[in-house]
């Protein structure tokens, strides 16, 4: 059997397994080549090893070039940016052979990472859980199949060592792609998505999932919602919260009715902000600087707006004076992160006067413990789009930013 007709077969043969997943298939660009021992994708192509196919089951081939192309159609290339790219790896595994269990009988090649403790965990999330086990940190060195990799170029990488190439791209085959080329991908993927998240043809096969996922394998519906959900501009959030009148807030959040808040006569104009920023290294320093830039932009426009300025990790530092915010030194987390030290800082000190509303932004990617208790006043999460998941906030209103001008 020839490279083609593995490919036709695998593709027919993955349709009869799940629909959704045989759909993917058709939107995926897959090649052949022999400067790879296994198989990789850099996102925009998916690169086999004739030979390795050909070593395989007919089950096992299904399997891996599903798995291919579950990293492509999740976007595991673009969505790493400067992470470790072996751990990275793993987690991604996790994810897509975690997919591959549960809606398909076909049998993952030897080496496959699996662990069912992460079911249903983001990609990102799985990250940030294994740099702190230490059974993953020693087996990102022998991970057999390293398959979220740069692109293979034609032809301008064959005269580098195999060093020069892994110290390019964490993986050894190429030049990463450019980010124009990154975003384009990205769009085309999510473009894809959309379309069969929306098709009532596919339906999942009821010896694998349930309908309650709306045509969704089982899994793929929060992996899909991650990706399409809406992102804005963090500048422009930041503005639009800020900037409100305090009248605006009457219908944001109903426990300020007790207070006799909703009469807006005895209101006065002024608005207390406490801004708290993660600073667990999930956060870059670039993001900060122009997050405080914009921030002191915001105060001499509004001002009967009020900033208090806050960094934590597992430890609350500050209030700061936000016009002196370049002085601040900037905490950098170790062994853990929580937002539990800023909402008792809050709570212990809200001594807001009648009529003073105090609201409260905290930018991170969610994945830290939050407090047992709702806060008092309203919360605005200012989440990186790669952040945890909107239905995992217990409380405030929760906006996925896109930080993709900062300059990281």
């Amino acid at each position: 059997m020839n490279f083609s007709e593995i490919i036709s077969k695998t593709k027919l043969q993955v349709r009869r397994e799940c629909q959704f997943f045989g759909a993917l298939m058709l939107f995926a660009s897959i090649k052949e080549t022999t400067k790879l021992d296994t198989a990789a994708t850099d996102g925009r192509d998916i690169f086999f090893n004739k030979k390795f196919l050909e070593s395989l089951t007919s089950s096992e081939q299904n399997a891996l070039m599903l798995h291919e192309v579950l990293h492509m159609a999740l976007l595991h290339v673009q969505r790493r940016q400067s992470r470790d790219p072996y751990i990275w790896n793993i987690a991604a595994d996790i994810v897509v052979n975690d997919l591959i269990q549960r809606n398909t009988s076909f049998k993952l090649p030897k080496g496959a990472v699996i662990d069912h403790a992460y079911r249903d965990k983001s990609v990102e999330y799985i990250y940030e859980a294994l740099l702190k086990d230490d059974k993953y940190k020693a087996k990102k060195y022998e991970l057999s199949l390293a398959d979220i990799a740069a692109s293979i170029n034609s032809g301008a990488d064959d005269e580098k060592t195999k060093e020069e190439q892994e110290d390019s791209n964490g993986i050894g085959i190429g030049n990463e792609l450019s980010e124009e080329e990154q975003e384009e991908i990205a769009s085309y993927w999510k473009d894809k998505l959309q379309v069969l998240k929306n098709s009532d043809s596919l339906i999942q096969n009821d010896k694998y999932g349930s309908h309650s996922t709306g045509g969704l394998p089982a899994g793929m519906a929060r992996e899909v919602e991650n990706i399409l959900e809406p992102e804005i501009n963090w500048r422009n959030a930041l503005w639009k919260y800020i900037g409100r009148t305090p009248a605006d807030f009457d219908d944001l959040d109903r426990r300020f009715l007790y207070r006799g808040l909703y009469l807006e006569a005895l209101m006065c104009d002024a608005i207390e902000v406490s801004v708290c920023i993660d600073t667990s290294g999930s956060i870059s320093r670039g993001l900060i600087d122009q997050f405080v830039a914009e921030t002191k932009g915001i105060l001499r426009s509004y001002p009967h707006v009020k900033c208090e300025f806050f960094y934590s990790d597992c430890e609350l530092s500050g209030p700061f004076d936000i016009n002196h915010a370049e002085q601040i030194p900037i905490l950098h987390g170790g062994g853990g992160t929580s937002f539990v030290p800023f909402f008792e800082y809050l709570e212990k000190n809200n001594n807001s006067h009648f009529g003073v509303h105090k609201l409260s932004i905290y930018l991170t990617d969610g994945y830290e413990q939050f407090p047992a208790w709702i806060p008092t006043n309203p919360v605005m999460w200012l989440v990186s789009k790669d952040g945890e998941d909107t239905k995992n906030f217990p409380f405030g209103e929760v906006v996925r930013i896109s930080t993709e001008s900062v300059n990281f």
